[in-house]
């Protein structure tokens, strides 16, 4: 094989798993989804085991709460988009653990969303978040991070300008921090004022 062939075979290769980079496979009959995402979770007495498995633009997301060994609670739920952190805290201080899934969309926005749950001895409200106002919004086009930290979950994301390429953004960064609330019977995270 001369040295042409070579470089050429493996051009070859690299444009194959290049177009199957963000794709999903669809397992055959029989064979079990394949698994995306798994992170094991602790606070205190309780483990949290999240998993989402591949089924294509819309995940299937369990998350499995165990006290000590004990099974407490399961939850099984559609994701959109990827999963790709979990996080646990306590935002509220009130001794009941919560736990936060960041997801993103595909294509090129790969727009954030938090998924969240608040955990009880027996049972657990799901945890909503307010919608970025216009302020919050302006040049927005996703590629957010989240991250808990000092008691507050903050969500960072690029500014995009008029004009700017989606690789390209030039307007700096937008760093927006919530704490979590009960607004009329309701968890949610609100911005921090």
């Amino acid at each position: 094989m001369t040295k042409t062939q070579k470089i050429g075979g493996i051009w070859l290769i690299m444009v194959v798993l290049a177009s199957t980079i963000g794709q999903s496979f669809v397992p055959k009959a029989g064979q079990s989804p394949r698994v995306v995402f798994k992170k094991t979770l602790t606070f205190q007495k309780y483990r949290f085991e999240v998993i989402t498995t591949a089924t294509g633009a819309v995940r299937d997301l369990v998350l499995q709460v165990f006290n000590n060994q004990q099974s407490l609670i399961t939850i099984r739920q559609k994701a959109d988009g990827t999963i790709i952190n979990a996080e646990v805290a306590d935002l509220d201080r009130n001794g009941s653990p919560e736990v936060y899934l960041y997801s993103c969309t595909y294509g090129s926005g790969s727009f954030g969303k938090v998924y969240g749950f608040q955990f009880f001895p027996n049972s657990f409200d799901a945890i909503r978040s307010e919608p970025l106002t216009n302020a919050q919004a302006d040049g927005y086009m996703g590629h957010d991070i989240f991250k808990i930290e000092n008691g507050l979950l903050g969500r960072k994301f690029p500014i995009y300008r008029p004009g700017d390429a989606n690789a390209q953004p030039t307007g700096g960064t937008r760093t927006i921090l919530y704490e979590l609330q009960d607004v009329q019977g309701k968890l949610l995270l609100t911005t921090k004022k």
